[in-house]
């Protein structure tokens, strides 16, 4: 299964900052408390690529439309329990709703994320199934992310692995992003590092449980790919509201071609 690039801000989750020049090999995932208002849509160029649904203040639904016609291209769905957890995600094909994707999310006694399970299809066919675990520190932070190639741990083989460094104030400022050699071992493959501003990020509440979440906004993501020995840099710009939530955010790669979001928020 090969969905189309999504046009996103590079602040949603880590992952989307870098490599859209670099092999693909990662993509991965962010939660304030909002005044008034919250992230309604996203838009480039005056065209919505980007809308998000709501029962209450519980995010139900994603939906990412075609730059150039408009059109949906995809959405995604989530259910949570009665405490609010989130529990499952679909993916859906915007043409036909057909189900791209599901995630299903497991809790230890300390209502963290322990694991997630990932299954991708192609048609009706299930193509490659996925198991992520999870550790954290003693502040309840992400520590490490290890994912699976199967739908079972105890069975399943590691493929790679992250661990990740946060700052006092929450901020995650550093991830290593480890493949799983011939031998079973672990070999450095990237090393990314991350600036923010002191600005609250709009989007820190959509953001999976166990994913990367900083509650600021990223503006640099700097990355060293140690194999090819390249470096990536990317840098982020914002304009802000009286609350400090920024209504526009600038991102340049590093071939210096830039392109800007607008975000709308409803209140």
């Amino acid at each position: 299964m090969k969905l189309k690039n999504r046009i996103l801000p590079a602040m949603l989750f880590f992952g989307v900052v870098a490599f859209s020049s670099c092999d693909e090999k990662e993509k991965d995932a962010l939660q304030p408390t909002f005044e008034q208002g919250v992230i309604s849509n996203v838009m480039v160029d005056s065209a919505e690529v980007t809308s998000y649904n709501y029962a209450g203040k519980e995010l139900t639904q994603i939906n990412y439309y075609d730059k150039e016609s408009g059109e949906l291209e995809s959405f995604e769905k989530f259910v949570r329990d009665s405490k609010g957890n989130l529990i499952k995600s679909t993916t859906h094909a915007g043409s036909n709703h057909a189900v791209l994707s599901e995630q299903e999310f497991k809790y230890n006694d300390k209502g963290l994320l322990a694991q997630t399970i990932a299954s991708y299809y192609n048609g009706s066919n299930l193509e490659y199934s996925a198991v992520t675990a999870f550790e954290y520190n003693s502040q309840k932070d992400l520590k490490k992310k290890s994912v699976y190639e199967g739908n079972d741990v105890a069975s399943a083989k590691l493929k790679s692995y992250t661990t990740y460094e946060v700052l006092p104030n929450g901020n995650y400022s550093q991830e290593k992003q480890f493949v799983i050699d011939g031998k079973g071992k672990g070999k450095l493959f990237s090393t990314t590092t991350y600036s923010y501003d002191s600005n609250q990020n709009p989007f820190f509440k959509h953001g999976e449980p166990g994913a990367a979440a900083s509650p600021n906004n990223i503006t640099v993501a700097a990355t060293q790919v140690h194999a090819s020995n390249k470096s990536y840099r990317y840098t982020y710009t914002y304009k802000y509201d009286e609350r400090g939530y920024p209504t526009s955010q600038t991102a340049t790669s590093p071939t210096g071609k830039s392109e800007t979001f607008t975000y709308m928020y409803s209140n």
